[in-house]
């Protein structure tokens, strides 16, 4: 594997263990639900765009994580050599980030502030309106989608 997509999923198991930690604590019910946002928001969302630039290297063939320098979208990926085509995964991954799940995740301020070009869209099946606080439910909607995302290209590389 990769040294990209290794550190793609280390990033994503990093930010399921604070959703579950999350989770305890909402259950338990000590903290306000402000107060668990506040906490666990920022270090959620870092995590899962950390481990989607991973993953776009991986993508892009770079291989090397010591040699790269993450991106934050597609569009801080290096281009295709001449004559080679965009890879049709990180066309879909463009087309994602203007709009859903993955354009939330990228724009949000993760202050809690929905973002403004999030109104109304599907994230992970959870209908997201632009009046709808971030919390918890959208994050694990974010980390389920980027999970299941991966793991279909993946499979579909594997294929080939």
């Amino acid at each position: 594997m990769a040294r990209t997509r290794g550190e793609a999923n280390r990033a994503l198991y990093r930010a399921r263990i604070l959703l579950e930690a999350w989770d305890r604590m909402r259950s338990e019910q000590r903290h306000s639900d402000v107060a668990l946002i506040d906490a666990f928001l920022p270090a959620s969302r870092e995590l899962l765009i950390e481990a989607y630039g991973w993953f776009l290297l991986s993508l892009a063939g770079i291989e090397d994580s010591a040699k790269a320098t993450r991106p934050q979208s597609t569009v801080d990926l290096p281009a295709p050599d001449p004559g080679k085509a965009l890879s049709p995964e990180i066309a879909e991954f463009a087309q994602l980030e203007k709009g859903g799940w993955l354009a939330q995740l990228l724009a949000d301020d993760g202050k809690g502030a929905p973002a403004a070009q999030s109104a109304q869209g599907a994230v992970g099946g959870l209908l997201v309106s632009d009046r709808e606080p971030l919390g918890y439910p959208v994050v694990v909607a974010w980390a389920e989608g980027l999970a299941a995302t991966m793991a279909r290209m993946d499979d579909s590389l594997s294929e080939c």
